[in-house]
């Protein structure tokens, strides 16, 4: 069911995520989406914690035994709109942040996931610094901080190219990014 509600997202955007549409898109009864969510917002949440999960779930596949900036570029490449699977990814999340800034049940999930991404970032700096792979900062969490915002718009601007384009532009300006933070 909140694989249907990612999918209705991705088509169409998070105001066509009524019950309604979930359950056509689903394949059930509204009567069973109902007894499962008793709003559209409790539905949206448990979607947008969904795709926080599935994006841990990914993270977690990543070899952390690898040079930190190999390890900190696939960990980023997850986000990106770089194939169809993740572009369909990154407009749901993109549907979510933007709802976020209005909705204080999703800031919520929000906070909690960019916070652990910043986290995560942070260490995955601290481990370069102290292989000599990254020159001493003061804050990596405020570094992982920007890379987080380098992301986001990273999205938001591939989204925005025809597709045949977004892997390019996406792939040089990762590279040009990771370049300067790492010398």
């Amino acid at each position: 069911m909140l694989d249907a509600v990612l999918d209705v997202i991705a088509e169409r955007g998070l105001e066509a995520a009524t019950m309604r549409t979930v359950a056509a898109a689903a394949g059930i009864s509204l009567a069973q989406v109902q007894y499962y969510f008793r709003s559209k917002d409790e539905l949206v949440a448990s979607a947008f914690r969904h795709v926080s999960e599935r994006l841990d779930e990914k993270l977690a596949t990543i070899d952390l035994a690898g040079p930190p900036r190999k390890v900190l570029r696939q960990a980023l490449e997850l986000r990106l709109p770089l194939d169809e699977e993740r572009a369909r990814d990154a407009r749901v999340w993109l549907a979510f942040s933007a709802a976020s800034v209005t909705s204080p049940m999703l800031a919520g999930i929000a906070a909690t996931t960019d916070a652990e991404l910043r986290v995560a970032f942070a260490r995955l700096l601290d481990t370069a610094i102290a292989d000599g792979d990254l020159p001493e900062m003061t804050d990596t969490e405020t570094e992982a901080g920007l890379l987080l915002a380098v992301l986001d718009g990273l999205v938001i601007q591939g989204l925005t190219l025809p597709a045949e384009e977004r892997y390019t532009y996406l792939n040089q300006s990762l590279n040009a990014h990771l370049g300067r933070l790492f010398g």
